[in-house]
């Protein structure tokens, strides 16, 4: 299934709107009905609406030769994402973050995705236009550009649309509750570390001197607790059973 995705190239922001639209593919709506989840509880319990998931993907500058960026991440997801999130909380059913970087054509880039409305998505893409520090980490070449899924022709209409299609079934359609709350805790680290951060303002040098110390205090947080806290506690939900790992893979 093609999804029609709307790319927003960010070289020059007085407004989202005067910007040059680009249409990526094209899509059809799939016409079936789908289970709509509510607030931490399993997708199948619930009734049906017409929620779909829509993806902002921030493309960040990573030139060559260069290491990554991975405090952008933090900055993008506590400072741009998380006051918009916080507005709409309340009309969105799932939401997560995804986070990846290789040298290929799509490179670093930070995602948020909501399952909500197609009003609610237009709400929200209006809130980041409207944000002076995304338009200022554009200015200053840390993003690139903007990916959304367009709002009125979007067929991710089934809550596993965004899920890894070689998972069961099952897993595909539970997965994203498990990977929201995931998304809530590294938000809710963030916040914790950059609160305990000096500083403040919105120079963004100095925000991303510290998002880089919170990324250092939340990365021990992960090598330290995170086998008891995450790892061990996930497996004792699952009755303790083994995991087959098929390589070497970093967690």
């Amino acid at each position: 299934m093609k999804i029609q995705r709307i790319c927003i190239k960010l070289k020059v922001i007085s407004s989202w709107l005067l910007l040059g639209l680009l249409i990526c593919s094209c899509s059809t709506h799939s016409q079936h009905s789908h289970n709509t989840p509510g607030k931490n509880y399993p997708p199948g319990l619930q009734g049906t609406n017409d929620q779909y998931w829509y993806r902002f993907g921030f493309n960040i500058a990573w030139p060559e030769d260069t290491e990554i960026n991975w405090t952008m991440d933090l900055l993008i997801a506590h400072a741009i994402v998380a006051p918009v999130l916080q507005k709409h909380s309340d009309d969105i059913s799932y939401w997560r973050f995804h986070r990846r970087a290789a040298r290929d054509q799509t490179g670093h880039s930070f995602t948020f995705m909501a399952y909500c409305s197609q009003g609610v998505s237009a709400l929200m893409l209006d809130d980041f236009a409207q944000s002076t520090l995304l338009k200022k980490i554009v200015e200053e070449g840390f993003v690139t550009k903007l990916l959304v899924d367009n709002p009125t022709d979007n067929g991710l209409i089934n809550i596993e649309d965004t899920s890894d299609r070689n998972w069961s079934e099952s897993m595909q359609r539970n997965w994203p509750s498990f990977i929201m709350g995931v998304s809530a805790l590294w938000l809710g680290l963030i916040d914790d570390a950059v609160t305990d951060s000096a500083g403040s303002g919105d120079d963004v040098q100095l925000m991303l001197k510290r998002y880089e110390s919170a990324n250092e205090k939340i990365t021990e947080i992960w090598t330290s607790e995170g086998q008891h806290a995450l790892l061990h506690h996930l497996n004792a939900l699952f009755g303790y059973k083994p995991l087959y790992i098929r390589k070497f893979i970093s967690f």
